[in-house]
C-alpha cells in the first residue's frame, strides 16, 4: 500500500500562517481547509496558499472528509476548545503557542489528548527542534558544564504591536511578550536543564498604550517588556527578560552555567566556555541561510513575521512530523519516535501555570509558588464547598 501523508486543516489568519503553510506544502503536505474569523478573510489567505476550502465554521473543517491533522494557531482564546472538538472526534492536534490565556484552558486539552492517546497532541514549541538547541541539550546532558547552577535569556526585538487591535493588545485575550515569547522560554529551558520551577517572581509592564492607529477609546493592556525569575526543583536559577521596546535586530540568547562550564546559544549558534579556558569556543554554527528558506515557500516579506531561531525550529519540526507519518502505511497512523522531542499538553500546562503564576506575582509583588491544577476549577467554588458538607442533595 502506498505511504499517504495526512490531510491538513489550519486554524488561523494570521500573518506568519503563510509561513507554516508554507513550511507544510513543501513537506509534502496537502492542506486542504482553512478556517478563518471570517469567510472573506479565509478567502483572501487561500488563495495566496492555494486551498482550495475555506469557512469561518470551526465544525466544517474538523468534519471534513479529507482533513486528518488539524493545525491551529488563532487567537489564544479560541484554540483549547476547538483542540478539544478536534481530538474529540479523532483528529490529530498540532497546536500554536501560546495555548489559551489562562492554565484552565490547557486542563481542558490535557483532559482530551488523555482520552485520546494514540492521537497526536503536540505544541509547536519551535525552539526544541532547533539544531543548536538539540545539541545544547546533548551537552548539558554529557557533563560538559556540569551540574546546573544558573539560566539566564535576554529576548530584544522591536515592532511588536499590530496596525489594529487585536488578542495580541489585549492581556486577558493572551496578548503580551510573557504568553507569546515567555512560553517558549519556559518551555525550552523545562527542555535543556529537566527541571521545573517551584516559585517564581515577575514583572510587567506596557510602556506603549496607545498608537497612531490605535488609539480613542482603545487602549493597549498586553505586556510589552517582562523580566521573571524562577527557582528550579534541583536548585538551579533563571533570570529572563524580554523586551520588545528595543529597535534593531532580533536578539535571542540562552545561557545555561553549570559547575564546570557555560554554554550559550545566540540565535541559532552554539558557543562554549570551559572554567579552565580563557576563550570561548564554537560549537555549532547554523548561519541564516535564505536559499533554504526560500525552498521552504517562504518569502522575505513573511521572514520578518517569524524570527530565524523560531522559523528554523518549525521547518525542523514539520520535517519530523512528516517523517512519523511516513513510516506508517495509512495516512492516520504515525510512530512516536521522530517527535519524541515535542511538547506534550502536558508541558503547555506546566508552561501556562508558571505564566499565570509570574501574572500573580507582579500582582502582589512577592515570589508565588507553582502549583499545577489537576482539575478544572468550582465554578462557584462557595456552592461546591457547601454542597460537600450537606447530608442533603441539592435539587
Amino acid at each position: 500500500m502506498k505511504k499517504m501523508l495526512p490531510g491538513i486543516g489550519v486554524f488561523a489568519t494570521s500573518s506568519n500562517i503563510k509561513s507554516i503553510v508554507s513550511i507544510l506544502q513543501s513537506c509534502g503536505f496537502n492542506v486542504v481547509a482553512l478556517w478563518g474569523k471570517t469567510k472573506d478573510e479565509a478567502d483572501r489567505l487561500a488563495d495566496d496558499l492555494h486551498i482550495p476550502f475555506t469557512t469561518n465554521k470551526v465544525e466544517e473543517i474538523l468534519l471534513h472528509k479529507d482533513v486528518d491533522l488539524v493545525l491551529i494557531s488563532c487567537p489564544p482564546h479560541l484554540q483549547s476548545p476547538i483542540a478539544v472538538k478536534a481530538l474529540g472526534i479523532g483528529k490529530h492536534v498540532l497546536c500554536g503557542t501560546p495555548s489559551g490565556p489562562t492554565q484552565v484552558e490547557a486542563v481542558r486539552m490535557v483532559h482530551a489528548a488523555g482520552y485520546y492517546p494514540k492521537l497526536i497532541s503536540r505544541m509547536i514549541y519551535g525552539l526544541r527542534f532547533l539544531p543548536t538547541i538539540t545539541r545544547m541539550k546533548q551537552y548539558i546532558d554529557d557533563g560538559y558544564i556540569g551540574d546546573i547552577i544558573i539560566c539566564e535569556i535576554k529576548v530584544h526585538f522591536g515592532n511588536y504591536l499590530r496596525d489594529r487591535f487585536d488578542w495580541t493588545c489585549d492581556e486577558m485575550m493572551g496578548g503580551g511578550v510573557l504568553n507569546t515569547i515567555g512560553s517558549n522560554v519556559i518551555d525550552i529551558i523545562m527542555f535543556l536543564t529537566s527541571q521545573k520551577a517551584v516559585r517564581v517572581s515577575g514583572m510587567l509592564k506596557t510602556y506603549t498604550k496607545q498608537t497612531e492607529k490605535i488609539k480613542g477609546i482603545r487602549e493597549i493592556t498586553s505586556d510589552d517588556f517582562c523580566s521573571f525569575q524562577m527557582d528550579l526543583d534541583k536548585g538551579a536559577c533563571v533570570t529572563a527578560i524580554i523586551n520588545s521596546n528595543m529597535p534593531g535586530n532580533f536578539i535571542h540568547e540562552i545561557t545555561v552555567v553549570g559547575t564546570k562550564a557555560r554554554l550559550m546559544a545566540r540565535g541559532a549558534d552554539l558557543y562554549g566556555h570551559k572554567n579552565d579556558s580563557m576563550r570561548e569556543e564554537l560549537l555549532h554554527f547554523d548561519p541564516i541561510n535564505f536559499k533554504e528558506e526560500e525552498r521552504y515557500g517562504i518569502s522575505e516579506r513573511n521572514r520578518v513575521e517569524i524570527p530565524t531561531p523560531y522559523l528554523k525550529g518549525i521547518i525542523r519540526m514539520m520535517e519530523a512530523v512528516k517523517e512519523a507519518f511516513e513510516k506508517e502505511q495509512e495516512r492516520q497512523y504515525y510512530r512516536q519516535d521522530p517527535i519524541t522531542n515535542a511538547a506534550s499538553f502536558e508541558d503547555c500546562l506546566y508552561v501556562q501555570t508558571v505564566i499565570d503564576a509570574i501574572r500573580k506575582s507582579d500582582k502582589v509583588k512577592e515570589w508565588v509558588k507553582i502549583k499545577i491544577i489537576k482539575e478544572e476549577p468550582e465554578p462557584n467554588g462557595l456552592l461546591s464547598v457547601t454542597s460537600k458538607r450537606s447530608t442533603f442533595p441539592l435539587q
